[in-house]
C-alpha cells in the first residue's frame, strides 16, 4: 500500500506518460464527483480521504485504462457537445447559448488550428502532424513562434484522443462557416469520428445566415462563424434544432471527401464554386502585390506602409477566409523573392513596414 510521499514517488516513476495523463484524468473526474456530491448531499464528504483513496493502492497491479473508465461512467456525461473551429466562435456560442436551461448537460470544445494552410496527410500519425507542425512553426513571426512549438503539438496529439472518447450517447454538434478552414476542420473532425456511435449534427452558419438574416436592403456574407454575433447563433440553434443527424452514407461522403483532400499536395486551401481546392503556398502572391500597389499612392513616394495595414486590407477585401499569419508570412516571403522591401524588425507585423521594391 502506498502510505507515504516516497512510495508515492516510486509508483509515479513507474507509469509512462499516457498512465500519467490518464492518472490526471481520474482524479479531476473524481475530484468533480465529490464535488457535486457535497452539493447534493446534506452530510459532509470527506474530499480529501476520497482523493488520497485513489492513490493508496497505486502499487497494486491495475489497469489505467480501465480505473478511467470506471471514474467517467461515476459523473453524469454531457447531453451534446458543441464543435467549433477556433476560439473566437466558440466564445460566442458559449455566451449565445449560456441562457438555455440545463447548463450541464451541454460542453463546448475548439478544434483550434489553421486547417486552410499547412500539410494535411493522415493526422491520425504522429509523424504527420509532427510535419504539419513543423511546417506551421517555421513560417510563424518570431514573436509567436516560441510559444506555439513548446504547446501545440502536444494539443494536436491530444486532439484525436479527445474527439475519439466522446460517449457514444453524447450527440455532437459541428458548427462550421462556408471557408477552406472551417470545412478542412469540418472534414477532419468527421474522420476523427469515423468509428463512433454518437449522432452528428451539422450547422452551416454562412448560409443559414442568409436565410435568416439578410434583407432585400441588408445583406452580409458570413466568411467565418467568428464573426456571427452570439444572440444569432442561438437563433440559429433554436431553428436547427430538431433536425435529422447525418445519415450513415452522408458520414461516409463526408470521410471519403477527407481522405481525398488530405492526399492533396498543395499547403494553401480555398474555395472555388462551394468546393475546397488545394494550390501552392504562393497563389495569394500577385493579390497580395496589388494590394500594396494599390496603398502606395495614398503614401509619399518610396515611404514604407505598416505590414499590419498590408494584412488587414488582404484579409478584409479578399472573398476567402485568410489567417494573418498566414498574410504575414507571405509579405516576408515576399521580401525575400526581392518583390517587396522591409524597414524595421520582423518580430510582428506591428514592427516592420513593407513598400514596392525599387528596381
Amino acid at each position: 500500500m502506498i502510505d507515504d510521499i516516497y512510495a508515492f514517488s516510486r509508483m509515479l516513476n513507474r507509469l509512462n506518460e499516457n498512465e500519467l495523463r490518464s492518472l490526471l484524468r481520474v482524479l479531476y473526474m473524481k475530484s468533480a464527483l465529490v464535488v457535486k456530491q457535497q452539493k447534493e448531499q446534506a452530510e459532509e464528504v470527506d474530499f480529501a480521504d476520497a482523493v488520497q483513496s485513489l492513490f493508496r493502492n497505486l502499487d497494486v497491479p491495475l489497469d489505467i485504462g480501465q480505473l478511467e473508465q470506471q471514474a467517467s461512467a461515476e459523473i453524469d456525461k454531457p447531453n451534446e457537445i458543441h464543435i467549433t473551429f477556433g476560439d473566437s466562435p466558440l466564445g460566442s456560442l458559449k455566451m449565445g447559448m449560456s441562457t438555455l436551461p440545463d447548463q450541464g448537460k451541454r460542453s463546448f470544445f475548439s478544434m483550434d488550428d489553421d486547417y486552410a494552410v499547412g500539410p494535411l496527410g493522415d493526422l491520425t500519425l504522429r509523424a504527420d502532424l509532427q510535419r504539419r507542425h513543423l511546417w506551421l512553426t517555421e513560417r510563424l513571426c518570431l514573436s509567436d513562434r516560441e510559444a506555439y512549438a513548446m504547446h501545440e503539438l502536444e494539443s494536436l496529439f491530444e486532439l484525436n484522443s479527445t474527439i475519439q472518447s466522446l460517449d457514444s450517447k453524447t450527440s455532437i454538434i459541428i458548427w462550421y462557416s462556408n471557408n477552406a478552414h472551417e470545412k478542412t476542420g469540418l472534414l477532419y473532425a468527421i474522420h476523427l469520428l469515423r468509428s463512433s456511435e454518437s449522432p452528428i449534427y451539422l450547422i452551416e452558419t454562412s448560409g443559414l445566415y442568409q436565410q435568416l438574416f439578410n434583407r432585400p436592403d441588408i445583406q452580409y456574407d458570413v466568411l467565418h462563424t467568428g464573426e456571427i454575433l452570439s444572440e444569432k447563433l442561438l437563433a440559429m440553434w433554436h431553428v436547427c434544432s430538431a433536425q435529422e443527424p447525418l445519415s450513415k452514407e452522408e458520414r461516409r461522403q463526408l470521410e471519403q471527401d477527407w481522405l481525398e483532400l488530405s492526399a492533396q499536395p498543395g499547403q494553401l486551401r480555398m474555395m472555388e464554386n462551394g468546393e475546397i481546392r488545394s494550390l501552392p503556398e504562393d497563389a495569394l502572391d500577385e493579390y497580395i502585390v496589388q494590394k500594396v500597389r494599390e496603398l502606395t499612392p495614398n503614401w509619399e513616394p518610396g515611404t514604407y506602409i505598416r505590414a499590419a495595414r498590408i494584412v488587414g486590407e488582404v484579409m478584409g477585401t479578399s472573398s476567402q477566409h485568410i489567417s494573418a499569419a498566414f498574410v504575414e508570412y507571405r509579405l516576408r516571403q515576399l521580401v525575400l523573392q526581392g518583390q517587396l522591401e522591409m524597414d524595421g524588425k520582423p518580430l510582428a507585423m506591428r514592427y516592420y513596414s513593407i513598400r514596392l521594391a525599387e528596381h
